[in-house]
């Protein structure tokens, strides 16, 4: 083609095996029409048009002006089919083979070059265009390999546009129709590839955080930058026992909800339980008595009264109340008493401390119990006179019980091997994850201090709502060594073993799915005598798991009534708060915690750590420190949440906080406390003014109630934080805000009635005047009750009067 000719493509469309163009070159002489009559022949010969003898392998070269197609990569196109519209204009109509694309990518490009010159272009995307004809005689040469396609739609979509080239002329196949049988195989092809495609890249992909897919893998990473993968906790709840004998409810009673058709409360160990049947289990043996069964009337009076919201104290009428520290009870009300509008409902707390006090009537001796400040009451509990409506039942056999039902399963392999540690697999349903009992209370007695005491036992509201990620898999194994049939072993399971003592008999257990179903693989691995006990060689091993779907662990109250079991010593059970579990943590969630979680600082050094520690505790509400004269040791003021005065809610939360204490640098930790103000300062105001109506607004406006409106005032308890000084400069700008205000004295000389200073008299006028505040501590706040009849709580005073 002469080196001036531009072939211009006037028209292009592609389908997914097939690229056409009408392509205008001029002048028309450039291809002569013999060689395009010689190529057309070739191509219906090559089609079954006519029936050479040896048909070739390619379509003949045109001598003066070869087509060629390649895309943006230089992959070539093979050009089946070149055919001269109009010679005398230099249409040619062109079809050719698209090489293969990756379905991802944008709209595809190619070059077009006739001779020695080219041009670009995109053909449009159409979805029926025929497929150019291809001989099925022809060998299918080297085809084009897309390295990017490793996923089942980019293997689909690669095997159909390979099928339809070689099937083509074949109409038995419809490769467009989901049922025919040519697309179930490459719908199966395409499945298998994408499963080798992943495991091809599995190393490289499970060896990071951010592209990791299994849950197994997330793990691990996760455990090396110390962060603890949440994968769900079953649902936990309290239970209510009343017995008719003295003695222990062992662990691992099955407690089950109610089975259709039987009313009794005992089922035999035999029975068999319905699939929608919920399975919670004791979590450890639970001392009950007589005494315990219900202590209704101990806490109901000859007269109604209420425990207040937030109260952790009650009293009973009887020395012989059975209680200890460390149990827990639960107040129930299920019928709203006189005066209520609705029932109590019910809620557990953890008892601390038991103490028998004089009564002085009949009976001598009254049981002040006291319970954990976290378990204080939600809202205000009526008690109801007794054997009225709306008596409060007070149950002291309650135990803990968590959701999941035990069976026997056999390891795979069953016996431990030599030379190498024993790694082995259990193959379980609907396997569940438990957090740890609540700290033992064994050395708690109630003698010790009322803080350590808080620190020894869990409120019960920690101990009903446990921290995830801290669960295990419930999988105990037992190991009878070899030549020793009497001698078993009890091996528990754990997150990880790079903590457990060489002669620690634990493992660690890491669930991961299996192949089809609700089953699920167990990978268990014991230690190497390094970090935990390996297993003598020839151990032979038996495994108990616990099973149940988590969704079905959540139960509405009272829902629990059924025991398995013959316990002749139980006569009623029941739950008297709902169960639910917690949810697995989100892969995603891992990736985006586990990178920052380490960056948590769990230490107190200045300021902002004491405070942002301080009230990450649910007993503290408000906290204030700072430095002494600039240096640590810190001063920390902290308010707490209780609303009785019962002294333990402060003692509590200042051990917590010493926890975070640097060696040799503890803070000086102070409970909130009260400081009143005495504030007196001179107005005047624009003459004409109405002097009364004035000094009644300005006063509510800096006073301790509500503004006119409705909003706290400047002194307000609600508006005021611990450790706020009093700034002499808000006060006058406040006052001066008002359009009738045209002086405020605030000067002693001025005025002797000026007076800005503590009611206790530690400051004095003179200096809070030239400071410009009066200095407040950390754990103080500023009070101004503005009472007349109690002035020693703070007072505000306005001295009005006209300017002249």
């Amino acid at each position: 083609m002469a080196d001036d000719t531009q072939p211009t493509v006037v028209h292009s469309v592609q389908s997914a095996g097939s690229l056409q163009l009408v392509v205008q070159v001029a002048p028309a002489s450039a291809i002569p029409a013999a060689q395009v009559r010689a190529a057309d022949i070739a191509m219906d010969a090559l089609a079954g048009d006519a029936a050479p003898a040896t048909p070739p392998t390619t379509v003949p070269a045109l001598d003066t002006a070869p087509v060629a197609i390649t895309d943006l990569f230089g992959t070539p196109a093979e050009v089946v089919r070149v055919h001269a519209l109009d010679p005398d204009t230099g249409l040619l109509h062109i079809q050719a083979i698209p090489p293969p694309a990756d379905p991802a990518a944008d709209a595809p490009a190619y070059r077009l070059t006739i001779g020695d010159v080219s041009t670009w272009f995109a053909p449009e995307s159409k979805a029926n265009v025929a497929t150019p004809s291809r001989p099925v005689q022809a060998p299918p040469g080297q085809a084009a390999i897309n390295y990017l396609g490793r996923d089942y739609a980019a293997f689909t979509s690669l095997m159909r546009s390979r099928v339809s080239q070689i099937v083509r002329d074949d109409s038995a196949w419809a490769l467009d129709h989901p049922a025919d049988p040519m697309t179930t195989l490459i719908e199966a092809l395409a499945y298998a590839g994408d499963h080798l495609s992943f495991r091809q890249d599995a190393a490289g992909t499970e060896s990071y955080l951010p592209t990791a897919r299994h849950r197994l893998s997330l793990r691990r990473h996760a455990r090396l930058r110390d962060y603890g993968v949440n994968d769900g906790c079953n649902a936990r709840t309290a239970l209510v026992f009343t017995v008719k004998s003295n003695g222990v409810i062992p662990a691992g009673l099955q407690v089950v909800t109610q089975q259709p058709g039987i009313v009794t409360m005992n089922l035999p160990a035999t029975q068999d339980l319905t699939a929608s049947t919920t399975v919670f289990e004791t979590m450890a043996d639970l001392p009950v008595s007589l005494l315990r069964n219900n202590l209704a009337y101990p806490l109901a009076r000859s007269a109604a009264y209420t425990l207040p919201q937030g109260a952790i104290q009650a009293q009973l009428n009887t020395a012989q109340t059975g209680l200890v520290p460390g149990q827990l009870v639960a107040f129930v009300q299920t019928a709203a008493p006189a005066g209520a509008a609705q029932p109590f409902g019910a809620q557990v707390v953890r008892l601390i401390k038991v103490e028998l006090l004089p009564n002085g009537n009949n009976p001598p001796y009254a049981t002040m119990i006291t319970w954990h400040p976290e378990d204080a009451l939600t809202k205000p509990l009526t008690v109801a006179v007794q054997n009225q409506a709306g008596m409060v039942q007070l149950y002291g056999n309650v135990g803990l019980a968590d959701h999941g039902r035990t069976i026997a399963v056999t390891p795979m392999p069953d016996t431990a091997p030599a030379g190498r540690v024993y790694r082995p697999i259990i193959e379980v349903e609907d396997p569940v994850s438990a957090a740890p009992m609540p700290a033992s209370v064994a050395a708690f007695d109630g003698s010790q201090d009322i803080a350590e005491a808080a620190l020894l036992v869990p409120s019960a509201k920690a101990s009903l709502a446990p921290d995830p990620g801290q669960a295990n898999l419930c999988v105990k194994m037992l190991g009878e060594r070899p030549g020793m049939a009497k001698v078993v072993d009890l091996w528990t399971a754990r997150q990880d073993l790079m903590s457990t003592p060489p002669a620690g008999r634990a493992f660690a257990a890491a669930p991961e799915d299996g192949y089809g179903g609700n089953r699920r693989h167990l990978f268990l691995r014991f230690g190497d005598g390094a970090l935990g006990e390996a297993p003598a060689p020839g151990t032979t091993f038996t495994a108990t798991v616990r099973v149940g779907d988590g969704q079905s662990g959540r139960v509405r109250a009272n829902a629990l009534v059924q025991i398995v079991g013959s316990t002749p010593m139980i006569s009623w059970v029941s739950n008297p708060l709902p169960a639910t579990p917690a949810q697995p943590e989100l892969n995603e969630s891992v990736r985006l915690f586990a990178t920052t979680s380490f960056r948590t600082n769990l230490r107190g050094i200045d300021p902002d750590d004491w405070e942002r520690l301080a009230q990450s505790d649910p007993l503290v509400t408000e906290a204030d420190a700072r430095l002494v004269n600039g240096y640590a040791p810190c001063i920390v003021g902290i308010a707490t949440t209780t609303t009785t005065p019962d002294g333990y809610t402060y003692p509590i939360a200042k051990a917590r906080l010493m926890e975070y204490a640097v060696l040799g640098a503890p803070p000086t930790i102070q409970q909130e406390s009260d400081v009143p103000i005495n504030v007196s300062l001179v107005v005047y105001c624009s003459q004409g003014s109405n002097i009364g109506a004035a000094r009644e607004r300005l006063l509510r406006r800096i006073g301790a109630g509500a503004k006119t409106d409705g909003g706290p005032a400047h002194f307000h308890p609600t508006a005021w934080p611990l450790g706020r000084p009093v700034i002499l400069a808000d006060l006058i700008a406040l006052l001066g805000a008002d359009p009738v205000v045209s002086l405020v004295v605030s000067d002693p000389a001025m005025d002797p009635r000026v007076v800005f200073q503590t009611v206790s008299g530690r400051d004095n006028t003179v200096d809070n005047i030239k400071a410009g505040r009066i200095a407040i501590g950390s754990n103080e706040r500023a009070r101004a009750g503005n009472d007349g009849f109690h002035p020693e709580l703070g007072i505000v005073r306005l001295f009005v009067a006209a300017a002249k």
